[in-house]
């Protein structure tokens, strides 16, 4: 928890920085270029890494760490391919030119995503929390030191895009070392039987994840895409940093608490078939932290906005104060939505994933055409992602309890 808040501490820390070095607009295109990195990282990996902490032995594992880095690099290639021939339809598509040229980033940006989350959950595995820890805060400090020295050299259009590759970079390969030290005796376990073999045990996870993935991906991630084709980058860019800001405490809390939960709940499951006690144990601390500082923020977003990033970005400040409710229930939730991925219950996630899809494409065309009010939009999607975190904190909770229980 404590590398994870440093490696969020320090983005925070530089945010007034960069708003006085880049706009909302060049804000916005990095908002447009990171949804579509989040939306293309459903498939880097075919979704074999989440499988990485379920067997028993670390033989099968690290194969399905292998299957997971060689659908990586394949699909890493493919893409550039794909960006060589068609980028100014993408462009075109996108409403937004300027994008163009910086698509060419992707492949790379991609390749060093599945080495991260790959490597990430093999440390997981094996309760390396402090490897993940110092490889965040090297992607956070590298990302932020990148960022304002490519802001101050005057390439601000693509800045952002350039120095949030750069951390994933850094962070990627200093994962990739540190395990390669701990852990290279491994490898020699790795072929292409063992592979397949591990490939068709957990034939479901790409089966179901990768359309689940896909689904909240796009749900996630719509609204910028959305923002960017209805209002333009400027508002695009106000609501892109107000996520970037409201969703800190998510990141520096829960996602060290979920990676802990995730390993120990697994473990407890196999073993004894439940994991209740410590998934509602999990639950009461996650919202015991996040209730009263979530609250403190509804009420004072905008002010606080506007004292530490300038006036320009207070209605990034308003847009933060709808969405405080939806980002307190994913503090509380995700950490904890694992048991999905724990109990194997990928169709049922399937399906909660395409509803919210819908709800979420439906509160962005109807917040448009019948309000044309970008607040409208933003406060029915708040809603249905609501809706959404609630329906998982219940399934999760029936999931913990064991299959049979289901």
């Amino acid at each position: 928890m404590s590398g994870t808040f440093i490696s969020q501490l320090i983005p925070f820390i530089i945010s007034p920085i960069l708003t006085r070095i880049f706009s909302p607009e060049e804000f916005g295109m990095f908002g447009l270029y990171f949804s579509i990195s989040m939306i293309i990282s459903v498939f880097i990996t075919g979704r074999f890494e989440s499988t990485i902490i379920l067997p028993k032995s670390d033989a099968d594992a690290i194969n399905l760490a292998g299957l997971s880095l060689s659908i990586t690099l394949l699909i890493s290639i493919l893409l550039f391919l794909l960006i060589l021939f068609f980028k100014h339809p993408v462009s075109v598509l996108l409403k937004n030119p300027g994008i163009e040229n910086w698509l060419f980033i992707l492949p790379v940006t991609m390749f060093s995503i599945g080495l991260f989350q790959t490597l990430n959950y093999w440390n997981n595995r094996k309760e390396k929390y402090k490897q993940m820890a110092v490889s965040r805060v090297a992607r956070s400090a590298g990302t932020s030191v990148a960022s304002i020295a490519i802001g101050y050299a005057l390439l601000k259009k693509g800045g952002l895009i350039l120095g949030d590759t750069i951390g994933q970079l850094l962070a990627s390969f200093l994962l990739f070392f540190t395990t390669w030290k701990n852990d290279k005796h491994l490898v020699k376990e790795i072929s292409k039987s063992k592979m397949k073999e591990q490939a068709i045990r957990y034939q479901q996870f790409p089966k179901f994840n990768v359309a689940s993935g896909l689904f909240q991906k796009i749900s996630s991630h719509a609204p910028v895409l959305m923002l960017s084709s209805f209002f333009g980058e400027t508002i695009t860019g106000f609501f892109s940093f107000s996520q970037r800001i409201i969703s800190a405490p998510s990141a520096i809390i829960a996602r060290a608490i979920g990676d802990v939960f995730r390993q120990k709940a697994n473990v407890e499951f196999l073993e004894k078939g439940n994991c209740s006690a410590l998934f509602l144990k999990t639950l009461k601390l996650l919202a015991a932290i996040g209730i009263v500082p979530f609250t403190l923020f509804y009420f004072f977003a905008p002010e606080i906005f506007g004292f530490i990033f300038g006036k320009e970005w207070l209605i990034a400040g308003e847009y933060s104060k709808i969405m405080t409710v939806m980002f307190f229930l994913q503090f509380v939730v995700s950490p904890i939505s694992s048991m999905f991925l724990i109990a194997e219950k990928q169709h049922i996630d399937l399906w909660i994933q395409i509803i919210l899809l819908l709800g979420v494409l439906s509160s962005f065309a109807g917040g448009y055409n019948i309000f044309g009010k970008p607040e409208i939009c933003i406060l029915l999607f708040t809603f249905v992602y609501s809706c959404k975190y609630i329906v998982e904190l219940y399934l999760s909770y029936k999931f913990s309890k064991g299959i049979k229980q289901v």
